[in-house]
């Protein structure tokens, strides 16, 4: 997806993948961040990825992959990675059926939040 243009913007990225799954915003609150492309092990990927994830626990990197954190498991970091592809995954099919499907509208995310005592401030 980071190779689509409107994809490269981080609140744009964030609106469109967050939309799939109730569960997302509550596991990642501060959406998915993004780093532009930078040549791979290069000073400034690295730079870019540790500033990026001083606010996010999953960090988009621009046409190469994802990494993310957390301060409890590899697992619970891998589980999050899961959560970013299925959303991408969902968007993926939306985008290659026209975009029919609305997903979680703001309200509903919005509701989520509320419920569940989540601080957000995409939606």
């Amino acid at each position: 997806m980071s190779n689509i243009l409107r994809y490269q913007d981080e609140a744009f990225l964030n609106r469109h993948l967050l939309r799939w799954q109730p569960e997302l915003i509550i596991n990642l609150p501060e959406g998915i961040g993004y780093v532009p492309f930078h040549v791979p092990g290069s000073r400034g990927l690295m730079e870019a990825t540790v500033a990026a994830l001083r606010t996010h626990r999953v960090v988009l990197w621009a046409k190469h992959g994802v990494v993310a954190k957390s301060d409890t498991s590899v697992k619970r970091a891998s589980d999050r990675i899961e959560y970013a592809e299925t959303a991408a995954r969902y968007e993926v099919m939306n985008l290659s059926r026209g975009e029919q499907a609305a997903g979680l509208s703001d309200e509903e995310i919005r509701a989520i939040c509320k419920a569940f005592r989540i601080r957000q401030g995409l939606f």
